[in-house]
């Protein structure tokens, strides 16, 4: 299947256009890039934390997670571009959640991600006690 892994840069690119940064056809600016990429690794590791998504590795993200993570990447960048209060909220509780009353990680993005992954093999070691 084509595209089945995508990689930071498109996550950078996608999170741009969320944000209205980006318009089609335009040139990603450095400045912009820096901003997102800087804010990339800290993401990743507060979706582990919370137990939502755990990405490996930031160049071969899943492709149907793509778009969720672009989300919530998005959200957590908002501030970082000027948003509006009214956009601020709309785009942190499309991703992650935590704005207007909605808790973190209830966000649109955070529970469609824990939907596709739970039930999910975790290959941890399963302690077993015997009476």
């Amino acid at each position: 299947m084509p595209g089945a892994f995508k990689t930071s840069a498109d996550l950078i690119a996608q999170t741009l256009r969320n944000l209205g940064v980006l318009a089609p056809g335009q040139d990603i600016d450095v400045e912009d890039t820096s901003v997102v990429q800087a804010l990339l690794d800290p993401v990743v590791r507060k979706l582990a934390a919370l137990e939502i998504v755990a990405v490996t590795d930031v160049d071969n993200i899943p492709g149907e997670w793509f778009a969720d993570l672009a989300d919530i990447l998005a959200g957590e960048c908002a501030t970082s571009f000027g948003s509006t209060p009214d956009d601020f909220v709309k785009l942190v509780n499309k991703g992650l959640g935590g704005a207007g009353g909605i808790p973190v990680g209830a966000g649109t993005a955070a529970m469609s991600l824990k939907i596709m992954t739970r039930n999910r093999p975790t290959y941890e070691t399963l302690r077993t006690y015997s009476f």
